[in-house]
């Protein structure tokens, strides 16, 4: 598959536009390579992970956890030198996609609320809005046109209209989807453009659900842990007699608990939080850490890119949690 083709599959799921203003998503380290054939997957471009993305002959390394968050001189032989000395060495285009994939809630980052069945869900915090376009090319044959064009542009063939090409105007330009479209289909095709707004999704950080029934807190604390691998949680604020409504927010997310209570919510999930929010919350925060939301949401990241680019050998990388509980016995 072509790289670029790769990088719009990766942004149709995590668009850009949607990332926070001081993140860093996208490519982090670029490669000569055009066509890449090995992808690995991981939370963290850790150099562990680097060498093990090297060891499996990865062209592409894509990651949730930017490589830096603003430029770095390569200054000196520390971490982030030989990572970066080991991509470009090797020839692999790491790509981050951060904020921007915490940002669509129908995507792997809405792996927990699928798990605790939450209903009605919505963003706590909006970031952008996601236009959806369409192109219709009328035709009764049905054709052997691929589902996925350019990586980014989904079609469709309709009994007695032709085929339905939509794409989502973040990833990729009307003049430019059409010129895709016209490759792939028979030479004098006429296009049509559908309705300028085919749908719409907004995008944001954290999501408020519904359960599908008000628990009490010993069984809603049941149901999450069935979903949430750890061996341990922190909890601080006042613990509710039930759940109903049910937010949380992947990575250090603690900065929206304020609005999810606001919103209702009487529980928020997240990881590191802080003393000074614990001391000052409202409500219940239930701290799971960080590494047990996103390690989760990126291994269902790799296998919907492995299931929307079967021709590509994509491997998720699994990491352990940094943060581990030391008994202490007194």
């Amino acid at each position: 598959m072509h790289l670029t083709d790769f990088i719009h599959m990766i942004e149709r799921i995590a668009p850009v536009c949607g990332a926070a203003e001081w993140d860093n998503s996208g490519v982090q380290v670029a490669s000569r390579c055009t066509e890449i054939h090995s992808v690995a997957v991981a939370l963290d471009p850790s150099e562990a992970n680097i060498e093990k993305a090297v060891s499996q002959g990865a062209d592409f390394f894509l990651t949730h956890h930017p490589l830096a968050f603003k430029p770095q001189p390569l200054s000196g032989n520390d971490s982030y030198f030989r990572s970066v000395s080991q991509l470009i060495t090797n020839d692999i285009c790491l790509y981050s996609a951060h904020t921007s994939l915490d940002a669509n809630p129908a995507g792997p980052v809405g792996w927990l609320a699928e798990s605790l069945k939450l209903q009605n869900c919505k963003t706590l915090e909006p970031t952008a809005v996601s236009m959806q376009h369409r192109i219709i090319a009328p035709s009764a044959d049905s054709g052997s046109i691929p589902a996925v064009i350019a990586g980014s542009i989904r079609c469709r063939h309709i009994q007695g209209i032709g085929h339905e090409f939509e794409f989502d105007t973040e990833n990729i330009v009307y003049e430019t989807a059409a010129d895709h479209i016209r490759q792939v289909l028979p030479a004098g095709t006429s296009l049509l453009k559908a309705e300028e707004r085919a749908g719409r999704r907004e995008l944001g950080l954290g999501i408020s659900g519904s359960l599908p029934c008000r628990l009490s807190w010993h069984e809603f604390v049941q149901l999450l842990e069935k979903s949430v691998e750890r061996t341990f949680w922190t909890t601080c604020g006042p613990v509710p007699e039930t759940v109903e409504t049910v937010a949380y927010c992947t990575g250090s997310g603690s900065s929206l608990a304020e609005t999810a209570f606001a919103r209702g919510a009487d529980v928020f999930i997240t990881g590191d939080v802080k003393y000074h929010t614990a001391l000052d919350t409202t409500g219940c925060i239930i701290d799971v850490g960080h590494f047990s939301l996103e390690e989760e949401m990126m291994r269902r990241f790799a296998a919907l890119l492995a299931a929307g680019a079967p021709d590509l050998d994509i491997t998720f990388l699994p990491s352990q949690d940094p943060i581990r509980l030391h008994p202490v016995h007194g």
